[in-house]
């Protein structure tokens, strides 16, 4: 996942690069909004998770999360490939 993120996420995005675990957090560029990326992305049949719910401040609102735990490395490759199309429309990038 993260070597197709690397390859196809405009350059304004960051994400954490985890050692074990499930999830990889993803930021999106200042002003871009997670949930709008959500919403398309379900049209592209892609889920991710928003981050809003994981601040108690109601921050996080360019800030969402991945699963890399469940799914296969083709399913993987796809998912990424679209949610990278999705970022680039959705933000503007």
């Amino acid at each position: 996942m993260l070597s197709v993120m690397a390859d196809t996420f405009p350059d304004s995005v960051t994400w954490t690069r985890p050692h074990g675990g499930m999830f990889v957090w993803v930021t999106l560029p200042d002003g871009c909004s997670s949930q709008d990326v959500f919403d398309a992305a379900l049209q592209e049949r892609v889920a991710v998770l928003p981050g809003t719910p994981f601040y108690i401040d109601g921050g996080g609102v360019n800030t969402m999360r991945l699963n890399f735990s469940n799914s296969t490395d083709e399913k993987i490759v796809t998912g990424i490939g679209r949610l990278a199309r999705v970022i680039k429309n959705v933000c503007g990038t």
